[in-house]
C-alpha cells in the first residue's frame, strides 16, 4: 500500500473511530444519570458512525480497517498499542447487558478516548517513516 493511501486510511479510520466512538459520551450533561450514560454508552458502541450506509457499530469498523489494512503495519509498536485499546473500548460491550452494575464512567470515556490518541500516534509514526 502508497503511503498516501495508508495514510488516508489511517485518517478515515480517525475520523469514524476516533471521533466517534466517544462523541455520544462527550455530548452528555455531567451530571447524566446511569441510564443515560448506559445509552450513550451502547450509541458509542453499536451506532458509531451513521452515514449514507446505514449505521456501523465500532467493531465492524475495526474490523473493516483491519481487513482493508492487510499485513500492513505488522512490525508498528503504534499499531499494537492501538490494537489493544481497541479492544478495551470494545470491551465495554459487554457491560451493557448487565444493568445491575454502575459503570465506571471515568474509565470508559477514557478508554474510548484512547482509542483516537493511539490512531493519532500509529499516524504521527507513519507520517514520520514517509518523511524520512
Amino acid at each position: 500500500m502508497a503511503d498516501e493511501e495508508l495514510l488516508d486510511l489511517l485518517l478515515e479510520l480517525q475520523h469514524d473511530l476516533g471521533k466517534y466512538l466517544r462523541l455520544p459520551l462527550t455530548m452528555l450533561p455531567a451530571d447524566a444519570d446511569e441510564a443515560l450514560f448506559r445509552e450513550a454508552l451502547e450509541r458509542a458502541l453499536r451506532q458509531t458512525r451513521k452515514g449514507p450506509d446505514g449505521v456501523r457499530p465500532a467493531r465492524d469498523i475495526w474490523h473493516e480497517f483491519l481487513a482493508e489494512l492487510g499485513g500492513e503495519l505488522r512490525d508498528s509498536d503504534a499499531l499494537r498499542a492501538l490494537r489493544e485499546a481497541v479492544s478495551r473500548a470494545l470491551s465495554w460491550d459487554g457491560v451493557l447487558e448487565d444493568a445491575s452494575e454502575p459503570i465506571d464512567r471515568t474509565t470508559v470515556v477514557a478508554e474510548l478516548s484512547a482509542v483516537g490518541a493511539r490512531i493519532g500516534d500509529l499516524i504521527a509514526e507513519q507520517r514520520e517513516l514517509a518523511d524520512g
